[in-house]
């Protein structure tokens, strides 16, 4: 089980092969690492499940090696095009993982050096950037000049890349941080070239989808499975959590609520970046008992739902739900926002 889906065993994986789970998308929701949040929002998993189910099977279409199996719908797996309702089900394949040990302050890694399973999750996330947005952490670690840009400080705008930005970052840690290429190789026991391509491809698919409908992809996130020798797209890739795209000048993700919690609760927010930057440079593991307050609804939840289930309908070409167009939702959740100014 995790902050946003569940996940449901139907066969173990064993040394020599994979086994097969169901993601069970919730509606549930999670900003900075927290967790689940106080509020949730409606039809939010299966907004997210159908454009994971086009990602995949988008990739698989193109050669790229997945974990999809399809989705389900009454007790049936079933591609997206079958898909007579939505779903918030989706078959994969499933693999070992391979837990870092904590100790002295750091994780061990050692295990990957000689896995003892021909499948098994790789311990990275690969965060591919074709712009940076407002509110991206990019911001925060390069300035215009490190990225090759002609300009000194960043504006407030999203700024396009020339080429796109791989960056790995730990999977398995309690708090997540980015590592250098060389870190993560000897971390996974893989040839971060190779990740680096798959990731680059998917980044590429996705960013070609979101051109089609109009949209911007700005940047995401991928992880990555180890079977028999492949290396597989795992968890889910191209969707409004994972991602974040642009449509008419407005983030259209999970960044909404993000920016809603900087601008209606910032001492909340405050208080989470400064027991995280603690924990990382005390040694300290769960970060979260260091904040002393817990984040409240923002109460916009409800908009936000319909910008979930109108994004899903666009980006995967059918009108699954019945819900306003995209362009008056963003419109107002637009006021909304600068309405918590």
């Amino acid at each position: 089980m995790g902050s946003v889906k569940d996940i449901e065993v139907i066969e173990e994986p064993s040394s020599g092969s994979v086994g097969q789970a169901v993601f069970t998308f919730s509606d549930r929701y999670s900003v900075f690492d927290w967790g689940e949040m106080p509020e949730h929002i409606d039809d939010k998993g299966e907004a997210l499940a159908l454009m994971g189910a086009y990602t995949f099977e988008r990739l698989e279409r193109n050669g790229v090696k997945t974990h999809y199996l399809g989705l389900e719908e009454d007790g049936k797996i079933k591609n997206l095009e079958d898909l007579e309702t939505p779903s918030n089900k989706m078959h994969v394949k499933l693999v070992n993982v391979l837990e870092p040990e904590f100790k002295e302050e750091s994780y061990d890694y050692s295990d990957y050096q000689n896995p003892p399973n021909d499948n098994y999750l790789v311990p990275l996330e690969i965060i591919y950037r074709n712009r940076i947005p407002i509110g991206s952490s990019a911001r925060g670690r390069y300035s215009p000049a490190d990225l090759g840009l002609e300009m000194n400080d960043w504006p407030n705008e999203a700024v396009s890349l020339n080429e796109p930005l791989l960056e790995a970052s730990t999977k398995l840690e309690e708090q997540d941080r980015y590592v250098s290429d060389e870190e993560a190789g000897n971390m996974s026991g893989l040839s971060i070239r190779k990740i680096y391509e798959k990731a680059a491809k998917v980044n590429e698919i996705i960013t070609e989808r979101a051109e089609e409908i109009g949209m911007q992809h700005d940047d995401g996130k991928a992880e990555f499975l180890y079977i028999d020798g492949n290396i597989a797209v795992g968890d889910v890739a191209g969707t409004f959590d994972e991602d974040r795209f642009t449509f008419q000048g407005m983030q259209v993700s999970k960044e909404v609520l993000r920016q809603g919690y900087k601008k209606r609760q910032p001492e909340w927010v405050d208080e989470v970046k400064e027991a995280k930057e603690k924990a990382k440079k005390e040694g300290i593991r769960d970060w979260k008992d260091l904040v002393n307050t817990e984040p409240q609804t923002l109460g916009f939840e409800p908009l936000v739902s319909e910008m979930y289930r109108a994004g899903a309908n666009k980006y995967v070409g059918r009108e699954l739900f019945d819900v306003r167009n995209l362009s008056e939702i963003m419109d107002e959740l637009k006021d909304t926002l600068e309405d918590s100014s």
